[in-house]
C-alpha cells in the first residue's frame, strides 16, 4: 500500500483506530440553540464517518453556560443532551469509525452574538484583543464549580458511549487562558508560578479521571507557543507535555495559536503547509504517548511523510475533511487525483461562523447539506448545456454529469476558471488554481465536452439542440462614473492581472475593497509603485479575516500607499483628480486601475 503508515492502526490507550487520520474538531453551528444535537449535524458527522476516518473528534461540547463560545454550539453542561449524543455515536459507530467528545468553555473568547446576558469570565480581567470585552475575573470556588462541570461533562461522555474525550486546552479558551502568562496575572494558586498556572488543567484531567475511570482514553490539546512575545513558547509547550505525559494523558494535539495569533490556529492559504508540524515533533521528542500533528496537512503525502519521519503518531485533519469526506477512502484507493482539495480560504469554515452563520465550504457545496445535496443518478438524462467556464459553471457542469446528463460546457476565453482564475495569479492565492485544476480533471473524467473560445449568442441558444440550457456567465467589471474612464491608460484590476506588461511604473488604483488590495499587492510584486484610493475608511473589508490581516501586512511591507477617505474625481493625463476632507491633488500615474466593483452579466437571460 503506498500510505502504509497512514493507514496501520494505532492504539490511544486502549482505544484501537484502524488508520492514524483523525477528523480534528471544528465548530458547525449546526447544534440548536439550546446545545442540543440536530439531524444536520449528525448528517454531517456519519459522512464524515462513511469516507473513512479512523477517529472523529466532534466539535468543542460547552461544559458550563458560561463557556458558550458561540451560538449553536455543541453543549455537554445538561443531563438532558444524553439522548441526541448517544444517537449521534450510535450512528457513527455504525460506519466503523471511532468517537471522541471535546470538552470545552470559552472564557473570555465568547462571540459577541452569543453572550445574551452572559457576561465573560477568565481567570483575570484582560481582554482578548479579538473579542475586545473584559471579562470577570473568577472566584476560587467558581474555578472548583467549573472543575466539577468538566468532571459532569466527562461522566455525559461515556454515558453517551463515546469512545474517548478531549480536553481543549488550546487557542486561548479558558485552560489556555489559565495556563499564558500573557491572559493570566493572579497570585493565588491558580496563578503566579509556572506550576500554579498549571493547576487549573491539572484539577480538571484529574477530575476527569475519577469520572470516567483508568482505562478510558483522555486526550489533551495543547498550543505549543502562542507565536507572541512573552507568551508561551516551544519549551513551555514541551513542559506541559511532559506533565501531561506524568498525570495519565493517552495522547496529545499539538496545535498552535491563539486568537491573537489565529492566522497560525486556523491558516489561511498564505501559510505554509504543514506549519504546526514542528510544534508535534518537537512536543514528540518529550512524550511516549501518542501525539497528534495538524495544521493544513491536506494530501496524504504529506501526512504519511510526517508519520514516517517520526514527527507524530497521527494525523489530525479538519478542513481537509469539510472539503472532502471520502479523503480517506480515496488515498487508500490510490484515488488522489479525485480528492476534492482544502484550499484555506476560510470563506466558509471561519469568516461565517464569526457572522454567526453555519459552517460551509466554498470548494464543496454539499458541506452542511450531506442530505439534500447528495448527487443522485437523474431519473431521465437530458442534453444539457452550461454556459459560462467560471467555477459556478464548472461545478454545474459537474453535477449534472455526475447525474447521468450529456453535458457541454461553453466557455468564449482560452481557459477554464473566470475570476477565480484571476484571482490565483494574486500573491499568495495560487491554491485557488489547485482548486480549478481538480474540476478541470473531474470534467474530463466525467465526460463533460469543453468548448473553449466559444461565444453563445442568443441566436446560437435559438438554434440549440439542448434540452436544458444553464447561465453561468458570472459578471462583468464596473468603470466609474466618472470622466476619463476610457482613456487608453485605464484598465480593470481583471486586464492588470491578466496583462501586467500593460501597466506603467507609476499605477493609481481605485477601489480598496479585496479585489483591489490583492491586485494592488500583485503589481507591487511585479515592482511597480502602487498607491490604492479608497472612499471607505477602511480597505479589504469584504476580505476573510485572516487572509485580511496577512494581506494588510504585506501591503505595509511592500511601501503600497494607501489613501483612505478619498474618492476619485476625474482620470487625467497626468494620472488622478482626487477628493478628500482636506481638499484636492492629483495623484501622478502612468496607469490607472478601476477595481470598483462588478455586475452580472445578463445578456443571454
Amino acid at each position: 500500500m503506498k500510505y502504509s503508515k497512514l493507514f496501520s492502526p494505532l492504539f490511544i490507550g486502549h482505544l484501537r483506530l484502524k488508520n492514524r487520520i483523525a477528523m480534528a474538531p471544528m465548530a458547525t453551528h449546526f447544534a440548536d440553540e439550546t446545545g442540543a444535537v440536530t439531524s444536520r449535524l449528525i448528517d454531517y458527522y456519519v459522512e464524515r464517518a462513511c469516507g473513512g476516518v479512523g477517529l472523529i473528534i466532534i466539535e468543542s461540547g460547552y461544559v458550563h453556560p458560561s463557556g458558550r463560545g458561540g451560538i449553536r454550539r455543541l453543549g455537554l453542561h445538561e443531563d438532558r443532551l444524553i439522548p441526541g449524543l448517544k444517537e449521534l455515536v450510535k450512528q457513527v459507530h455504525s460506519l466503523g469509525a471511532e468517537i471522541s467528545a471535546q470538552l470545552h468553555h470559552a472564557g473570555r473568547q465568547i462571540n459577541a452574538l452569543a453572550l445574551n446576558g452572559i457576561f465573560p469570565v477568565s481567570c483575570s480581567s484582560i481582554a482578548s484583543a479579538m473579542e475586545g470585552i473584559v471579562p470577570r475575573t473568577l472566584k476560587i470556588a467558581e474555578i472548583e464549580e467549573l472543575i466539577e462541570a468538566f468532571g459532569r461533562a466527562a461522566r455525559r461522555s461515556v454515558e453517551a458511549g463515546f469512545d474517548a474525550i478531549l480536553i481543549h486546552a488550546a487557542h486561548g479558551y479558558l485552560i489556555h487562558q489559565f495556563l499564558s502568562p500573557c491572559s493570566n496575572t493572579r497570585q493565588d494558586r491558580y496563578g503566579g508560578t509556572f506550576q500554579n498556572r498549571l493547576r487549573f488543567l491539572k484539577e480538571i484531567i484529574h477530575r476527569c479521571r475519577e469520572t470516567v475511570g483508568k482505562d478510558f482514553p483522555i486526550m489533551v490539546r495543547i498550543s505549543a507557543t502562542e507565536f507572541i512575545p512573552g507568551g508561551l513558547s516551544v519549551k513551555d509547550g514541551q513542559k506541559i507535555a511532559r506533565h501531561l505525559g506524568s498525570w495519565g494523558i493517552d495522547a496529545i494535539l499539538v496545535s498552535g495559536g491563539t486568537h491573537e495569533t489565529q492566522e497560525m490556529e486556523l491558516q489561511p492559504m498564505a501559510i505554509p503547509r504543514g506549519c504546526l508540524v514542528p510544534l508535534a515533533e518537537a512536543v514528540k521528542k518529550v512524550v511516549s504517548i501518542p501525539v497528534a500533528a495538524v495544521g493544513r496537512i491536506v494530501d496524504p503525502g504529506m501526512a504519511e511523510e510526517i508519520l514516517q519521519q517520526g514527527k507524530a503518531d497521527l494525523i489530525t485533519m479538519g478542513r481537509a475533511l469539510l472539503a472532502d469526506p471520502d479523503f480517506p477512502r480515496k488515498a487508500r484507493q490510490g484515488k488522489i487525483e479525485d480528492i476534492r482539495p482544502c484550499i484555506g480560504c476560510l470563506q466558509g469554515c471561519r469568516e461565517r461562523l464569526y457572522q454567526g452563520e453555519s459552517i460551509t465550504c466554498l470548494v464543496n457545496p454539499a458541506a452542511g447539506h450531506e442530505r439534500e445535496r447528495r448527487i443522485k443518478p437523474a431519473p431521465v438524462t437530458k442534453k444539457v448545456w452550461v454556459i459560462g467556464g467560471g467555477p459556478g459553471g464548472m461545478e454545474t457542469a459537474l453535477i449534472a454529469a455526475l447525474r447521468g446528463h450529456d453535458v457541454t460546457l461553453w466557455e468564449r476565453k482560452d481557459h477554464l476558471g473566470g475570476q477565480f482564475h484571476l484571482a490565483s495569479l494574486a500573491p499568495c492565492r495560487e491554491e485557488i488554481k489547485v482548486y480549478l485544476d481538480f474540476l478541470t480533471r473531474q470534467l474530463k473524467k466525467a465526460g463533460v465536452k469543453i468548448r473553449l473560445r466559444q461565444e453563445v449568442t442568443p441566436e446560437k441558444i435559438s438554434a440549440a439542440d439542448a434540452e436544458v440550457i444553464i447561465l453561468a456567465s458570472g459578471a462583468f467589471p464596473l468603470r466609474l462614473g466618472i470622466p476619463g474612464t476610457d482613456r487608453e491608460k485605464v484598465l480593470t484590476a481583471w486586464e492588470a492581472l491578466a496583462f501586467p506588461e500593460k501597466v506603467g511604473k507609476n499605477v493609481a488604483l481605485i477601489g480598496g475593497g479585496a479585489v483591489g488590495a490583492e491586485t494592488a499587492n500583485f503589481l507591487a510584486q511585479q515592482g511597480k509603485e502602487v498607491t490604492l484610493v479608497e472612499m471607505d475608511k477602511e480597505i479589504a473589508r469584504d476580505e476573510e479575516g485572516m487572509t485580511r490581516k496577512l494581506l494588510l501586512r504585506r501591503l505595509g511591507e511592500q511601501g503600497i500607499k494607501i489613501r483612505v477617505l478619498t474618492k476619485a474625481k476625474a482620470i487625467l493625463a497626468e494620472g488622478v483628480q482626487i477628493a478628500f476632507k482636506e481638499g484636492r491633488e492629483i495623484l501622478p500615474a502612468d496607469t490607472v486601475v478601476l477595481a470598483t466593483g462588478v455586475a452580472s452579466d445578463r445578456i443571454l437571460e
